[in-house]
């Protein structure tokens, strides 16, 4: 869920993510960590949001540990309020419909010499390499004081210099939300899923056996607003997944934002 905010937002936001692999020819736990500032700006029926992430990732395997950081990609996106109720109505609903775009800022290249070269290294770097393209939609209709909130993001990918191509990503998510409030402060806790789909990736236009799958996950968080502080944080727990055949498995996810609103 986005944060509360009527014209404009600035944050900061900590993610971190936990995978593990396990197989006859490898072993690995490799742990995300994201620093992400993150602002959005409201020009009436249009939204403009910009995300900027650090990333740290630590990497534990047979081969030994191994330690990454540095600034990952920039994501700027638009979105266009396509729709939108009255707030005198018992039902009140919201649709945006939007796309971005994601740099190549962060660090990512790999030294293809090395003779123990392994094409997942691409996946464990801040940066992607590559230009890729986004197409959003949301959707939230609030009744009384709770509410429904969906979005969709479509991520197209393209190569990058080392001829590495993640696959196209589909992102899904919704959660029914429920806002109390005393005095200045308002509680809104929400429960909901997240999916993430993706094709597989793809290295000197060869696919990379076994690198499409999915994560299904319930998630619980809790919203805490007062005036224009606000803190979020949200828990992901695996209900289903296919990553790798079998052979990766998402752990856990949490996210903790601080955000300023006016």
């Amino acid at each position: 869920m986005l944060p509360v905010f009527s014209k404009a937002f600035v944050g900061v936001r900590y993610t971190y993510t936990h995978f593990n692999t396990d197989s006859s020819s490898q072993f690995s736990r490799d742990y995300f960590h994201s620093t992400e500032l993150w602002g959005g700006y409201n020009f009436g029926r249009l939204q403009v949001m910009a995300f900027v992430p650090y990333l740290s990732i630590h990497k534990r395997s047979d081969d030994g540990d191994v330690n990454t950081s540095g600034m990952g990609d920039i994501i700027l996106l638009g979105n266009y309020q396509l729709y939108s109720t009255p707030d005198t109505m018992a039902w009140r609903q919201t649709f945006w419909l939007g796309g971005g775009v994601k740099l190549p800022t962060g660090q990512s290249m790999i030294a293809m010499d090395d003779p123990e070269f392994n094409v997942g290294e691409f996946t464990g770097t801040p940066g992607t390499g590559s230009i890729d393209y986004l197409l959003t939609a949301n959707h939230q209709i609030t009744f009384g004081n709770g509410g429904v909130v969906s979005n969709l993001t479509y991520r197209v990918n393209s190569t990058n210099d080392q001829q590495f191509r993640y696959g196209n990503r589909t992102y899904f998510s919704s959660s029914y939300f429920h806002s109390w409030i005393y005095g200045t402060l308002t509680f809104r806790p929400s429960l909901g899923v997240n999916l993430v789909l993706n094709t597989a990736n793809r290295f000197q236009d060869q696919k990379v056996e076994n690198s499409d799958g999915y994560v299904f996950t319930g998630m619980a968080g809790v919203n805490v607003q007062r005036n224009k502080i606000g803190l979020a944080i949200n828990a992901f727990q695996p209900l289903s997944q296919d990553i790798y055949r079998g052979l990766t498995q998402l752990k856990e996810r949490v996210s903790v934002a601080l955000t300023y609103s006016f």
